[in-house]
């Protein structure tokens, strides 16, 4: 039995790891929180109370004891130093190349990704600052993909929905332009289904964009968002901004994978 560990049960890993337990996998998961250690345990888990930090390696053996390690740690200020994040991922994976897992999926961003107004492929990331963090997302990816010690995937998720989330908060009552220009997003049902695809058709050491495939405009999704969560809509202005379209068809290609929610407007309740 192929055994999977998930460094990061929060909104997307823990059905994740859920979904993959209910396949056949063993699966291990980490959370920082006691409340969760019931949750992880119902769903057929073996969980590990965690604070994964910025050093001590040795400390995340328990939990990579497994095939493959799939990385959902979303950004955090951690220590309040610079480049925590960056020194957080490389840490796992440190501990990593000190384990029995010999493949590594990594959770990353489409903001790698310029806004010149077009659409945009794999090989056309470029080292851009994020704006959740301060590193570059290409220097978070190759903390795994550049380690020689295992293999990686890289899979670069566009804006997330999908659950109790709903997008449209961020910007309920306040200023947005560019309300006629179109946006990337991915329902959590297929962030877990390309996840499941990848590991099904062993397509490790690549990369792949994953994002719905209908670009909606910011108007259309964010005031739906906030309609759902009876919040007053943004202020819309439609003065332009600079924008990306995500292609995926790598994706479709390479995996063969089609989309559960190809509209982001009408997943938004789901």
């Amino acid at each position: 039995m192929t055994t999977i560990s998930i460094i990061g049960c929060g909104w997307l890993g823990l059905p994740l790891g859920q979904q993959l337990v209910r396949a056949g996998y063993a699966v291990h998961g980490t959370t920082t929180t006691a409340a969760k250690v019931k949750l992880l345990q119902a769903a057929g888990m073996q969980p590990h109370l965690l604070n994964v930090t910025a050093s001590n390696a040795t400390a995340l053996q328990p939990a990579l004891q497994a095939d493959i390690a799939i990385v959902t740690l979303p950004p955090s200020s951690g220590d309040d130093q610079p480049q925590f994040y960056l020194r957080q991922l490389q840490n796992v994976a440190e501990a990593i190349a000190l384990s029995p897992v010999s493949k590594v999926l990594f959770t990353s961003a489409t903001a790698v990704y310029p806004q010149a107004n077009q659409a945009v492929v794999e090989a056309d990331a470029v080292r851009i600052e994020s704006p959740f963090s301060d590193t570059p997302w290409l220097d978070i990816e190759q903390a795994f993909s550049a380690d020689p010690r295992f293999v990686s995937t890289i899979v670069r998720f566009a804006g997330l929905i999908g659950g109790d989330y709903q997008p449209g908060r961020y910007f309920s009552g306040k200023p947005l332009s560019g309300a006629d220009d179109p946006v990337n997003m991915i329902h959590r049902d297929d962030c877990i289904g390309v996840i499941r695809a990848i590991i099904e058709h062993k397509a490790w050491g690549d990369t792949f964009n994953a994002c719905a495939d209908q670009h909606p405009s910011r108007r259309a999704l964010y005031g739906a968002s906030c309609a759902m969560a009876q919040l007053p809509p943004p202020l819309f202005n439609t003065q332009p901004k600079p924008y990306r379209l995500i292609n995926c068809d790598k994706l479709k290609q390479r995996l063969g994978y089609r989309f559960i929610h190809p509209d982001p407007v009408a997943a938004l309740g789901i």
